[in-house]
C-alpha cells in the first residue's frame, strides 16, 4: 500500500507530465483545427495535414510501446500545416521554440525529479511494509 507521501509525490509527476503534454501540443493541434477549418485552405493542403497528422500519430503510438521521447511527430505535422497555412506558419514556429525550451530547461527536470523521487518513495514503502510484517 503507498503511503500519502508517494500518492503526492505520484499526483505531482502526472501534473507536470500532462503539462509537459499540453504544452508542446496544444499550439500544433489548435493550427492544424485552424487549419481545417479555413475556407482559404485547398483540399491538397487538408489532406496533407491530415495525411501528416495520422503519420503523427502512429509514431506517437510508437514513442508509447517503445518509451521513446520523439520529438519527431510534432515537426511531421508542421510540415502538413506548412503545405496547407504556410502564411500563418511563424507565429506557431516561434511558439514551439519556446515551448521546447521550457519543456527541456524546466519541466523535463521536474518530471526526472519526482519520477525519481517516486521510485524511492515506492521502494521506502515496501522497506515500511516488510518491517510491520515482521
Amino acid at each position: 500500500m503507498s503511503s500519502q507521501k508517494t500518492k503526492i509525490v505520484r499526483k505531482k509527476l502526472w501534473f507536470y507530465r500532462i503539462l509537459d503534454a499540453l504544452i508542446l501540443f496544444s499550439p500544433v493541434i489548435i493550427y492544424v483545427g485552424i487549419a481545417l477549418k479555413d475556407g482559404s485552405v485547398t483540399t491538397v493542403g487538408k489532406i496533407s495535414v491530415v495525411g501528416c497528422v495520422v503519420i503523427a500519430l502512429i509514431l506517437a503510438m510508437f514513442n508509447v510501446i517503445a518509451q521513446k521521447r520523439l520529438r519527431c511527430p510534432i515537426w511531421i505535422i508542421l510540415l502538413g500545416l506548412f503545405v496547407a497555412i504556410k502564411e500563418y506558419l511563424l507565429p506557431l514556429i516561434i511558439i514551439l521554440a519556446i515551448t521546447s525550451i521550457l519543456d527541456d530547461l524546466v519541466l523535463t527536470p521536474i518530471i526526472t525529479y519526482y519520477r525519481t523521487a517516486l521510485i524511492a518513495n515506492k521502494q521506502m514503502d515496501e522497506r515500511e511494509e516488510e518491517n510491520v510484517n515482521e
